[in-house]
């Protein structure tokens, strides 16, 4: 079945109606509809990268939360995007490094800022 197909079918479904416990599973979810549409994989394809992961996960113990469940949506997402040569690990490595930095940067910023404005003497 194509993603076209399988994205129909969803939409009949009503996953527009969807609840997630956090905004980054929303999103991981998002994404991997958006991907498939830009048909950088299919959702069989996903399907079958998401069962593997979770084989792997469930040999080790029971997947018991959403968070360890779209955990391993996640890391499916990631290894197909890896095998397609679209994303590497240490790429976003590098972009964690650089959005960490620059929060400390505006931290940092703001603190100085707060030290340095003077408060207003009312007369």
């Amino acid at each position: 079945m194509r993603s076209e197909t399988l994205l129909s079918a969803l939409r009949q479904s009503g996953f527009e109606n969807l609840t997630f416990d956090t905004p980054w599973s929303a999103r991981l979810f998002g994404m991997t509809l958006a991907a498939s549409k830009k048909e950088l994989f299919t959702l069989q394809q996903f399907q079958a990268a998401l069962i593997e992961r979770i084989d792997k996960v469930e040999k080790i113990g029971c997947i018991s939360t959403e968070e360890e469940y779209y955990t391993c949506w996640l890391e499916a997402l990631q290894g197909l995007l890896e095998g397609k040569n679209l994303w590497q690990a240490n790429q976003l490595a590098k972009r964690e490094t650089e959005v960490v930095k620059a929060g400390e940067h505006r931290q940092e910023l703001q603190r100085q800022t707060k030290h340095q404005v003077q408060p207003e003497i009312v007369k």
